[in-house]
């Protein structure tokens, strides 16, 4: 292939997987891979004292609106820690409060100190959310971010209530709903022409990641800062957009609307039967080892039934069934659907492997899952309402998935008994009624 042709291609399109193949493959015949920079003119600043800190606070006020983004330890926004916060007032201009870093831990170890002499200098958090609150608090400025749920979650923990607010990643949704994703990276390359620096490049992936209380300034301020210097360049470009998409009422009245309650509602979590789960956990258990024996009496040998390789050796040529057909990898494929034709041809082997493998998939997923999953400080599992994952509008659930519970087995009303109501519980302080007009409007039968 001519390498700049094909790689000038790929990067255009987008296909970083597979032109990381290939340059891994041609070596130096291939030019290397685009790099992330700060966008053009960019000015972005690390506050580490209260004098800044008070001087772009004042900024917000007199502009009226600022984009703001937080850095945390986790994605778990109940369970979270601040690192710090961002701030963008005009384009091109932003600035990163740090707030929770520690700093590199002395010699690849672990720090039980938390950071100790290592830490670098910032303004004490509480010192800057006594500070940062009044504002954030504030009615009369608009609070711009992108996926705000999540950093409304997270500074409620602190007092703070983001109002109003505007979401560019909301905006995006109601004016092109399924036509891409909505994640502030492709939006930035689509509407900006800007490559974000990735959260890789910063903290790291696989074994060698870090938290982001550990990366050094220096990079930090430039990773956050661009955050919200870019939300507030797609503020920009999408709000007026409404206008022009006749789109203004669905999301004044529905999407901005509902954010303030998911996050009430990803709050107040739900309450699961921890005993009750467990219970189900070992009888799931029990049935999934008398499937295994079942499978193994049928196959007339024992062997791996999770093994996809070994299954198909038993179906096909030991037993010889029909339909065997093998993958790129010479191994046969046993998806669900070979194994559900094999059962509806009236095959007893193919019909308990499926059995074992539903089975399998609700203890791992639900019953086992579901107990690590219940917050320790709360008693509750605390899911995540997809606002703009799903190209029909409703919610989805994700991290834990609950939507997916199957409804229709007796196991899958086994486990939705395990959640439980809590009776007098104010799970939100708001007008019920308007509430349930906002869900209605997003669900339209999650069963």
């Amino acid at each position: 292939p001519d390498p700049e042709v094909l790689f000038g291609f790929l990067d255009e399109m987008e296909f970083d997987r597979l032109a990381g193949r290939l340059r891994a493959r041609l070596g130096e015949a291939a030019p290397e891979a685009p790099t992330a920079s700060l966008p053009e003119a960019a000015d972005y600043v690390c506050v580490q004292d209260l004098e800044t800190l008070d001087q772009w606070i004042g900024a917000a006020y007199r502009a009226g609106a600022v984009a703001v983004d937080t850095e945390t330890t986790s994605l778990d926004a109940m369970r979270a820690e601040l690192v710090g916060v961002s701030l963008s007032v005009e384009p091109g201009r932003a600035c990163y409060i740090p707030l929770g870093h520690k700093g590199p831990a002395p010699d690849g170890e672990l720090d039980l100190a938390g950071g100790g002499d290592t830490a670098p200098p910032q303004i004490p958090l509480d010192a800057a959310l006594e500070r940062l609150r009044p504002l954030l608090n504030d009615p009369s400025v608009l609070k711009i971010g992108q996926n705000l749920k999540y950093d409304m979650l997270v500074l409620s923990q602190h007092d703070i209530e983001l109002t109003p607010i505007d979401d560019t990643m909301l905006l995006s949704y109601v004016t092109e709903g399924g036509l891409h994703g909505h994640g502030m990276d492709e939006l930035s390359k689509l509407h900006l022409e800007i490559a974000p620096i990735s959260y890789k490049e910063v903290a790291g992936s696989g074994k060698s990641a870090i938290t982001f209380d550990r990366v050094p300034l220096d990079k930090a301020t430039d990773y956050a800062a661009e955050d919200a210097d870019l939300t507030l360049r797609l503020h920009r470009f999408l709000k007026p957009r409404l206008v022009a998409e006749r789109v203004t009422t669905v999301y004044e009245t529905l999407e901005r609307p509902l954010v303030p309650v998911l996050v009430e509602m990803e709050r107040a979590g739900i309450l699961v039967d921890r005993a009750e789960l467990a219970r189900l956990s070992a009888d799931f258990a029990e049935r999934i080892d008398a499937l295994e024996g079942q499978v193994h009496e049928l196959a007339g040998e024992a062997f791996n039934v999770n093994s996809p390789k070994q299954l198909g050796e038993i179906l096909f040529d030991k037993m010889s069934l029909p339909g065997g057909r093998k993958t790129k990898t010479g191994a046969y494929a046993t998806g669900a659907d070979i194994l559900e034709g094999l059962a509806a041809q009236g095959h007893d082997l193919p019909a308990r492997v499926l059995d074992y493998r539903q089975l399998a998939k609700l203890k791992s997923t639900y019953t086992d899952a579901l107990q690590q999953q219940i917050n320790p400080d709360t008693g509750r599992v605390h899911t995540s309402y997809a606002m703009a994952a799903t190209s029909t509008g409703r919610l989805a659930s994700t991290d834990p998935n609950l939507q997916n519970i199957p409804v229709r087995t007796e196991e899958g009303r086994r486990i939705r008994k395990a959640f439980v109501a809590a009776p007098g519980h104010r799970l939100i302080s708001a007008d019920y009624s308007q509430i349930e007009l906002r869900i209605l409007a997003h669900i339209a039968d999650i069963e």
